[in-house]
């Protein structure tokens, strides 16, 4: 007897989750961000953390942050959140790119995909690998946040009160950014044959519709509306948003989700295995 619906789900979202972190295949690609992530928290951030604190304390007319345009890092109560929250929003989505590129396209152009539907359906393996992306990468984003968490505590362990609300705003801010991304290569890997043409691809649609979208919007202001089929357009607002007030837009990721994932499901029940 076949597991139901949503049992099968968390089987094949928990299969994706060990190979996203017990293969062979996965491990050089986390070590690989373990060790960028360690220069970027030892350097730029712990740096420009103190260096902001400095500028508080001197209570200085003329920040540096303002003059290469975050100055929106000043607004939040933690210096290492801020300027974690910029570096996330220009890293995550190009890793959920990577990330996510190989959900069905290889098995797929193997065979193999057509022996895993016989004991399962193709809206389970597709939603099942989708949320098992999903979850990697929510493994990544809480892992890193701990590690500024920490690096906030270890400068000024008094922080603790302030850091614990913004801690989970983070993560679920992050979860929610990298959403559409993994959503838009769950469409691109139902219809190309490899991961390298399902980035190619991602990068090639994400910059000539940008491109287009932003196009029509200048001359034909009234099309400005379409600019929410690009994922990730909000991005540089939610970058001047701190705390709670980043979670005003994360109906726009979810919309762009729900709208992707429905034609990635159409092309799936539709595409030959």
């Amino acid at each position: 007897m076949q597991p139901n619906f949503f049992n099968h789900l968390l089987l094949i979202s928990a299969f994706e989750l060990k190979r996203g972190f017990a293969t062979r295949k996965s491990i050089l690609p986390l070590v690989t961000f373990v060790v960028v992530w360690y220069f970027i928290l030892l350097y730029p951030i712990r740096f420009a953390a103190e260096l902001l604190v400095q500028e508080k304390e001197l209570q200085a007319e003329f920040s540096f942050f303002d003059l290469i345009g975050f100055g929106s890092i000043q607004h939040w109560p933690i210096p290492e959140f801020g300027i974690f929250w910029h570096f996330a929003l220009m890293i995550f989505p190009m890793l959920s790119i990577l990330l996510a590129a190989d959900q069905t396209c290889s098995d797929r152009e193997r065979g193999t995909l057509r022996f895993i539907v016989i004991r399962s359906s193709r809206d389970r393996v597709f939603f099942g690998r989708f949320i098992g992306t999903m979850l990697i990468q929510a493994v990544w984003i809480s892992a890193v946040a701990f590690s500024t968490f920490i690096l906030a505590l270890i400068r000024d362990a008094s922080l603790l009160y302030f850091a614990l609300p913004d801690f989970p705003i983070l993560i679920l801010n992050l979860i929610l950014v990298v959403l559409p991304f993994t959503a838009m290569m769950a469409v691109l890997s139902a219809k190309v044959k490899s991961a390298r043409q399902a980035i190619l691809w991602a990068i090639l649609i994400w910059m000539f519709l940008a491109g287009i979208i932003n196009s029509l919007a200048y001359y034909l202001p009234a099309l400005a509306f379409l600019k929410c089929l690009i994922p990730g357009y909000q991005l540089s607002d939610m970058a001047q948003l701190p705390g709670w007030q980043t979670l005003s837009l994360i109906y726009i990721p979810l919309l762009q989700s729900l709208f992707l994932l429905t034609i990635g499901r159409w092309i799936m029940l539709r595409q030959a295995l």
